[in-house]
């Protein structure tokens, strides 16, 4: 999905790609191109009528999740261990990625906290205009904030409840953390490692002047920090933990029955068989 749609207004991907087929025909593609299917595949089987099926030409399927729990996935065992006891639902979609993209991750305390962390917050100007009539008198420094009444007062119940720091956004509003986020936010930000060619989260970019020239969002995350921690052992509800939205699959289908985790050679018998 592109970031211009909505994904809680899912769509029937058949006509999606069928469309796209129709658009590569008319400008000579051939059919031996193939459209990739990415995203919720898990058997074969559901998508019968996409193989072979000429209104579609060349179909072909990328397993991103399943390959994770398998005897040469170099994932730590206790990620592993956890996708086998995901429910419907445990897999969140969000925006707080650095790329700017969708991203699909486990909800686990890592998420959960910057949920709440872009819930405190509130929209601002630099001067009094329109609804923002009354001036921030808590977590920022100066007199020249100005914020609607109601915003106000929520930012004075989050500031009593020890989310005493306003941190600007690039989107003209200010989210309330505790000190100790801040720290950490700030220390993240002066730790960048360049590792994007736009990052969101420092506001740095790989050429040109080197910026962005946008403010840093601190409602994202160092996703070089993260991923490094926990690709290497780090605790699983502190960090970032991708899974597709299917991965609840792993705690019904029987063939992880008994804690089996297979080879890759294993997981790719079974796929071609449907399963």
């Amino acid at each position: 999905m592109s970031n211009a749609e909505d994904p809680l207004k899912p769509e029937d991907p058949y006509p999606r790609v069928k469309a796209l087929r129709d658009t590569m025909r008319a400008e000579g593609v051939p059919d031996s191109v193939p459209i990739v299917m990415a995203g919720g595949v898990w058997f074969l089987r559901e998508w019968d009528n996409w193989i072979d099926n000429p209104e579609l030409g060349s179909i072909a399927f990328q397993f991103g999740t399943r390959p994770l729990l398998t005897e040469e996935s170099p994932i730590p065992q206790a990620w592993k261990d956890h996708l086998r006891t995901l429910e419907p639902g445990d897999v969140l979609l969000h925006r707080f990625s650095p790329t700017g993209f969708y991203s699909s991750a486990v909800k686990n305390p890592f998420l959960r906290k910057l949920e709440d962390r872009s819930e405190r917050q509130i929209p601002y100007s630099k001067v009094q205009a329109g609804e923002h009539t009354v001036q921030l008198d808590v977590g920022v420094r100066g007199k020249n904030f100005w914020v609607a009444p109601r915003d106000l007062e929520r930012a004075r119940g989050w500031v009593a409840a020890g989310y005493t720091d306003g941190l600007r956004t690039p989107d003209d509003t200010i989210v309330f953390v505790a000190p100790g986020e801040r720290a950490e936010i700030q220390q993240d930000q002066k730790d960048c490692m360049g590792c994007l060619s736009h990052c969101g989260f420092s506001s740095w970019k790989d050429h040109d002047d080197y910026t962005t020239g946008r403010l840093a969002d601190p409602r994202s995350f160092c996703i070089q920090k993260t991923l490094q921690d926990i690709a290497h052992g780090g605790p699983i509800d502190e960090n970032l933990m991708f899974a597709g939205h299917a991965a609840y699959r792993f705690k019904q289908d029987p063939f992880y029955s008994n804690n089996f985790t297979p080879s890759v050679k294993q997981l790719v018998d079974r796929i071609l068989t449907g399963d």
